[in-house]
């Protein structure tokens, strides 16, 4: 483990257990970087702050702000993990509060498969900075009781059997609150429930491709390209229940399958009011992309067969929004402009 360009206070580290521990009040200037792949303990209602570290701050360039475009592999992450090929690997994190990261505030690199995380009261606060993401939750892994300040994607769900529950946001103008795109994947058994925007200063008067409440996103090295698709890949068993959204919120959903799709579930989604920018500016989109040979990604059938895309009790202020009340469209105040190709794969009810 290293923290580079910080100190400590009231922290503790027990090597026998792969053990990080604060005492209420500890105060962290730095970041912590495990390069154990052995299981880990982050716990204590301590604060872990960035402060000190300018935007992208770069360990190639002296801590300074990144040079190059693209500082992934290089800049400070407040939270960086190391797993093991094959090696199975659990973290728990309980009670830490991240302030000021800044730029992602939690990386695992290396084997995402065989890493899985139990994270409970957990804070993220002060993501001013773009690139301040939530949480990768990674396969088999559970996030509840937490709150997050970000601004770029908070809830990224790439990973298969992950329960979410019980989240707050404070969401800042950059990214979606929950995210499962960026690339084809294969993922399942997914439930999302009880989240709650408190605050969403989301305001874009053009059409982006990743923002929203809820957003699939185009793949990541081409965002207006349509034919990135993988028809080999599915995205299943997916559920995001009763997330409600207070103040103004710019949109409710953008979806670019990048996958084929089925068996997903918006339940109980509220939106307290849109936003004053124009209507189209509001519009949820949803389409199903190609790969590079013109094969179409297939999205389950929701008039019949019950396995498409399926949206229950959808609500824009005390307004339900159906296919059968007329009030779904672009125009109208559930605002969803959905591809007319797919119109037997989705439902509103």
């Amino acid at each position: 483990m290293s923290i580079p360009r910080g100190g400590r206070e009231k922290w503790g580290y027990d090597d026998s257990d792969g053990a990080e521990f604060a005492t209420p009040g500890a105060y962290v200037k730095g970041a912590f970087q495990f390069e154990s792949t052995d299981d880990i303990k982050v716990t204590g209602f301590g604060v872990l702050s960035g402060e000190k570290y300018v935007y992208e701050a770069d360990t190639n360039n002296n801590y300074h702000h990144a040079i190059d475009e693209q500082c992934w592999a290089t800049c400070v992450k407040m939270l960086r993990f190391t797993s093991e090929l094959g090696k199975q690997q659990h973290l728990h994190l309980h009670g830490i509060t991240v302030v000021e990261p800044p730029y992602h505030s939690f990386v695992v690199y290396g084997d995402e498969q065989s890493f899985r995380m139990s994270v409970s009261f957990y804070h993220q606060v002060g993501s001013w900075y773009w690139q301040t993401d939530g949480l990768e939750i990674y396969r088999g892994s559970t996030v509840e009781n937490t709150f997050f300040h970000s601004n770029d994607d908070v809830l990224k769900i790439y990973h298969s059997n992950v329960r979410v529950n019980n989240i707050v946001v404070w969401k800042n103008e950059n990214g979606p609150v929950i995210q499962w795109g960026w690339s084809p994947r294969t993922i399942n058994d997914i439930i999302v429930d009880e989240v709650d925007i408190i605050h969403n200063r989301i305001w874009w008067s053009d059409i982006k491709v990743n923002t929203c409440i809820i957003n699939s996103a185009p793949h990541y090295a081409d965002t207006y390209s349509i034919n990135t698709a993988d028809p080999n890949q599915l995205i299943s068993g997916l559920t995001i229940s009763n997330v409600r959204s207070e103040g103004m919120s710019p949109c409710s959903m953008r979806i670019y399958a990048l996958s084929n799709t089925q068996s997903v579930t918006i339940k109980n989604l509220w939106i307290e009011q849109w936003n004053e920018l124009d209507k189209y500016s509001q519009v949820s989109l949803f389409k199903a992309y190609s790969d590079r040979n013109g094969h179409k990604v297939t999205i389950g059938n929701q008039s019949w067969d019950k396995k498409g895309f399926a949206i229950e009790n959808y609500t824009v202020g005390t307004i339900q929004i159906m296919k059968a009340a007329n009030n779904w469209q672009d125009i109208h105040l559930g605002r969803l402009g959905f591809d007319a190709e797919l119109w037997n794969n989705w439902d509103a009810i």
